[in-house]
This record gives C-alpha cells, sequence and structure tokens, in this order.
C-alpha cells in the first residue's frame, strides 16, 4: 500500500513538471560581456569596442537603407526576454556604420536593417520606406 501512495503522489508530481522551466545560467563571459557593455558610448570604433569586449560571438554586415553596417552581437542574457535589449536567444547587438558605435540593443539593430516593424518597434511611415 506505501508504494502505491508513493506511486501516486510521484505520478502528481511530475503532472505539474511538463513546462519548461527557465533559469539564468552562469557563464563568466556572458557576465563580463554584460559589464563591459555598460561602459560602452556611442561614437566608440570599432577597435576600442573589441578592445573592451573581445571579439564578438556572431558578426552580420550588410548593405541597407540607411548605408553599409557592421553588427557584432555579444552573448549578456541567457535568452531574450521581452523587455530586453537581446536578439538571437540573448545577444545583445552592438551597430556600427563608418566604424563608429552608432547603436546598441535590439530597437537599434532592428532600425538599422530595416525592420521597425518588428515585435512592438513603431513602422516607419509609407513615405520612408
Amino acid at each position: 500500500m506505501f508504494w502505491l501512495r508513493l506511486l501516486f503522489l510521484l505520478g502528481i508530481f511530475l503532472a505539474g513538471c511538463d513546462q519548461r522551466m527557465l533559469y539564468q545560467r552562469f557563464d563568466k563571459d556572458m557576465w563580463s560581456n554584460y559589464v563591459h557593455l555598460n561602459q560602452l558610448h556611442l561614437g566608440m570604433t570599432r577597435a576600442e569596442v573589441v578592445g573592451m569586449m573581445g571579439q564578438p560571438g556572431i558578426r552580420e554586415e550588410g548593405d541597407y537603407r540607411g548605408g553599409h553596417y557592421d553588427i557584432y552581437f555579444y552573448l549578456t542574457h541567457s535568452m531574450d526576454f521581452d523587455d530586453c535589449d537581446t536578439v538571437r536567444g540573448g545577444y545583445t547587438p552592438l551597430v556600427f556604420k563608418d566604424n563608429k558605435l552608432v547603436g546598441i540593443g535590439k530597437r537599434d539593430y532592428r532600425m538599422a536593417v530595416d525592420r521597425p516593424d518588428v515585435g512592438n518597434l513603431p513602422a516607419l511611415p509609407p513615405g520612408n520606406r
């Protein structure tokens, strides 16, 4: 009888555990990137940013409506959150134009790559596309 009760309680417990548990992982580089990110300011050169942050985890570049952009992505969070400046699973984008840092975060990234209407960002007026 004891085993039957134990199996019943275990079944109830496991039935409530079907949802994915989310937690912050500890990654030394991730936390280091987060701390250094707060020391950046617009107008810094790519060399200054890489000297402070190290090499990016992901790089992207392209010619968009506003010109040629280089985008460096640094892992700063374990996942994307609604009110966070991250994209691609916890990476914070740094947007460079003409070798200068012109933007930090999701909004600046989406504006640079002509995707302003994604998420909760306002869309550009029809004449500006």
